[in-house]
């Protein structure tokens, strides 16, 4: 079971016990061993948006910095990137293409083999 899936399902139980009839939050807390102030954040949630609300929101992660090149700059970073150039400097070049071309670090540290820390550095270099 995923990490998600059990917050959720705790989510579900939490709102089931809330869903009897006269039973408090402080009692729905003791049953179920949670905080009241978890019982009443989720209780409060479901009210407004029902099953949605329970959810986790879809992270995004930090924001990647935006990579603009110029016509100039593209054409020395892909005679860069050709095989003949030291290979250190070859790779640096990819890299900066692969994020000037949209792509993200993931997709380009996959492609290129490397680690997605190394294409932060070097789009943030860049």
């Amino acid at each position: 079971m995923s990490a998600e899936s059990s917050r959720v399902a705790v989510r579900a139980r939490i709102v089931l016990a809330c869903a009897r009839s006269g039973i408090s939050t402080a009692q729905v807390a003791r049953d179920l061993g949670l905080a009241e102030s978890t019982v009443r954040k989720w209780r409060a949630a479901f009210a407004r948006g029902g099953l949605e609300a329970l959810a986790d929101d879809v992270r995004t992660g930090r924001p990647k910095e935006e990579l603009t090149v110029s016509e100039d700059q593209r054409a020395v970073l892909q005679r860069w990137a050709r095989a003949k150039s030291a290979q250190v400097m070859a790779l640096r070049a990819k890299i900066v293409l692969g994020c000037a071309d949209g792509k993200d670090n993931k997709q380009i540290a996959a492609e290129l083999r490397v680690h997605p820390d190394t294409v932060s550095k070097w789009r943030h270099r860049f």
